[in-house]
């Protein structure tokens, strides 16, 4: 029974907020183009008295603009892409037959072997395998030392 009592009793104060708000909101109603009287008597003794007004007096009766300037100063700066000028790099890939876990094993342990510096791309199923040398008989001995493993090699030309 409380609890009822208390609704209805903040239902009816809440009821009499919003007439109060819609009879305020109706009642005076503003348009954009208002401003007090006192400065608008203001405004006309100050232009009536001088025949030449101030440079202020004249900022202030221009009409308004709709925009504003986003900053008051404006800076770019542009990198150019200049890496199809630059001397390309000519490294190897090793592609090899073999793609499983020993024959993995066997490749890193034979270019860590030749002291290479090598790096591993997984895309899709196959590892891609980079060599970052540009010594053709070096190539050469890191595929003869594969062979050993039974692990057929060949290498492509890359120019990055």
């Amino acid at each position: 029974m409380k609890q009822y009592f208390l609704i209805g009793f903040l239902g009816f104060f809440l009821l009499i907020l919003l007439v109060a708000v819609f009879f305020l909101l109706w009642s005076f109603k503003s348009n954009i183009d208002f401003t007090p009287q006192f400065m608008q008597d203001n405004k006309i003794q100050a232009i009536s008295t001088n025949n030449n007004p101030t440079w202020q007096e004249e900022f202030a009766n221009w009409v308004s603009k709709d925009y504003t300037p986003a900053a008051e100063q404006f800076s770019m700066h542009f990198e150019a892409d200049i890496s199809d000028f630059k001397e390309k790099s000519k490294y190897y890939q090793l592609i090899i037959n073999k793609y499983d876990i020993y024959s993995i094993f066997c490749l890193k342990q034979t270019l860590n072997f030749f002291n290479i510096d090598y790096f591993l791309l997984k895309s899709n199923d196959n590892p891609e395998i980079f060599l970052n040398t540009d010594n053709k008989t070096l190539i050469e001995n890191i595929i003869n030392k594969l062979k050993e493993y039974k692990i057929n090699a060949k290498a492509k030309e890359i120019w990055l």
